[in-house]
C-alpha cells in the first residue's frame, strides 16, 4: 500500500468531490473524509481505487490493493479505521475470488441463543443505538393517540417483537390502549419448531402484554414484506398503526407483482393505517456504481465502528461488529442484484417515498430527550427526521407520515 502525503491529500479528496458530483449539500460526505487521518484517508483511497479496478473488471490489480491492504492491517485495529478497512478490503478480495457471503437477507435463519442474540443484546443494553430506534419509534407510534384506545398495530419487519416489548411496558401506551391487535409481518418463520423469529415475538408480545394485564391478539403474517397482499391481513380493528423498523431497505422486487418500497407503503395506507413510523439506517447504499457505494458505506460503517469503541469494551465491540455490522459491509460491498438486501437510503429520501405513497410528512419533535445524550452522540430534528448521529454523521432516522 502507498501512504498518501499530505499533498497527495488534497488531490484524492477533489477527486471524491467530483465523484460525489449532485449529491445533496446536507450530506458532506468530503468534510468527513477530509476529516480523517493521513493514515486513514491513504487506506480508504486504496479501497476507492480497488472498487474502481473492479468496477471496470481488472480483477488483477483490485487483488492486489485489496491484498495489501490486507497485509498492511494491525490485528488489534487503531485509531485509523483498521478494523472497518480490513472488513471492506477483505470483502473486495472475496469479490475478486468469487467467494461469496453475507448475500440475501442477513437476519433470515438467525436463531437464539448464539452470538448473534449477544451482540444484539450488547446493542441494546449498552448503546444508545437500539434505545433511541425503540423510545423515538415508540413514542412517534404513541402520538396524538387518545386515552383508552382499541389499537390495531401493523408491524413490518417484527423480528422477535422487541420494540413491541418496550411499547407495551411504556405507562403512557397502557393508559392510551386498551385493547391491542398486533399483526407481526416477519419472513423468519418456523412454525414446526416454534424458533423462528415471528413466533418468539408472538408469544412474547401475548406473554408480555399477559404480565401487565393488556388485552392482547397476535395475527401472523409469514412473507417477506415485498410479496404482501392486502388479503394476507385479518380485518382492522379501532384506530390502526403502522410500524417498519429496519425492514423497508431490505425490500427488493424479485419477482412478478412484488411490491417496491413505495408499494410497501401505499399498501400499508390502503390498509387503512392512519399512522406510520419508519426507522432506517441514514445513509445512501442503494446506487450500483461501486466507487459511489464505497464512499458512502466507509463513511457509515467507520462512525458506527467509532461510536461501538466508544461505548463498549474492546472485546465486546469486537463482537458486535463481526456479528452485526461486518456483515452488512460484505452485502453492501460484496453483493449486487437481488443478493443485495442492505440498501440503507438517506432519510430525505425515505421522506420523498412516503409522500409519494400518499402520506403526509408529520415531523417528529423530541422523540427523545436531549438531555444526558453520550459524547459523541447528538440529535438533530430535520424537516423530515429525527435523527441520531455519531460525530456528526448520521446514523438512524425516525421518519412519521400520517393521513
Amino acid at each position: 500500500m502507498v501512504a498518501i502525503e499530505d499533498g497527495q491529500s488534497v488531490g484524492v479528496l477533489e477527486s471524491f468531490a467530483e465523484e460525489l458530483g449532485g449529491v445533496a449539500d446536507d450530506i458532506p460526505a468530503v468534510d468527513f473524509f477530509a476529516g480523517l487521518s493521513a493514515l486513514e484517508l491513504g487506506r480508504v483511497a486504496s479501497l476507492w481505487r480497488a472498487c474502481g479496478h473492479l468496477d471496470a473488471t481488472e480483477i488483477p490489480a483490485a487483488t492486489a490493493v485489496a491484498e495489501s491492504l490486507i497485509r498492511a492491517m494491525p490485528d488489534e485495529g487503531d485509531a485509523h479505521g483498521a478494523i472497518a478497512v480490513r472488513t471492506f478490503a477483505e470483502t473486495i478480495l472475496g469479490r475478486c475470488r468469487s467467494v461469496s457471503s453475507s448475500g440475501g437477507n442477513l437476519y433470515l435463519g438467525a436463531r437464539p441463543p448464539g452470538a448473534q442474540l449477544r451482540a444484539f443484546e450488547l446493542l441494546r443494553l449498552r448503546t444508545p443505538l437500539i434505545p433511541f430506534a425503540y423510545a423515538a419509534a415508540n413514542k412517534a407510534l404513541l402520538h396524538g393517540l387518545p386515552d383508552g384506545s382499541e389499537v390495531t398495530l401493523i408491524d413490518v419487519g417484527i423480528g422477535r417483537g422487541g420494540q413491541l416489548r418496550a411499547l407495551l411496558r411504556n405507562p403512557v401506551a397502557r393508559r392510551q390502549i386498551s385493547r391491542l391487535h398486533v399483526v407481526g409481518v416477519e419472513p423468519d418463520s418456523d412454525q414446526q419448531s416454534e424458533r423462528g423469529a415471528l413466533e418468539l415475538a408472538g408469544r412474547q408480545v401475548l406473554d408480555t402484554a399477559a404480565e401487565l394485564g393488556v388485552e392482547a391478539t397476535f395475527t401472523a403474517v409469514a412473507k417477506r414484506a415485498e410479496q404482501l397482499r392486502l388479503d394476507d391481513f385479518p380485518p382492522m380493528r379501532g384506530r390502526v398503526l403502522a410500524n417498519a423498523a429496519f425492514a423497508v431497505h431490505h425490500v427488493v422486487p424479485s419477482g412478478p407483482g412484488e411490491l417496491d418500497r413505495e408499494g410497501v407503503l401505499a399498501l400499508l395506507h390502503e390498509l387503512g393505517a392512519q399512522t406510520v413510523v419508519l426507522t432506517e439506517p441514514d445513509s445512501d447504499h442503494v446506487d450500483d456504481h461501486l466507487p459511489l457505494r464505497l464512499l458512502y458505506a466507509y463513511r457509515h460503517y467507520r462512525s458506527v465502528a467509532a461510536c461501538l469503541d466508544a461505548t463498549l469494551e474492546a472485546a465486546e465491540a469486537r463482537l458486535v461488529w463481526t456479528e452485526f455490522f461486518a456483515p452488512e459491509v460484505r452485502n453492501v460491498i460484496g453483493h449486487d442484484g437481488t443478493g443485495r438486501s442492505e440498501r440503507h437510503e438517506l432519510s430525505r429520501t425515505w421522506a420523498g417515498r412516503l409522500e409519494r405513497a400518499g402520506w403526509e410528512l408529520d415531523s417528529p419533535r423530541d422523540l427523545v430527550p436531549r438531555a444526558g445524550t453520550p459524547d459523541g452522540f447528538a440529535l438533530d430534528e430535520s424537516a423530515w427526521a429525527f435523527r441520531l448521529l455519531f460525530g456528526g454523521v448520521p446514523l438512524l432516522a425516525v421518519l412519521r407520515g400520517r393521513k
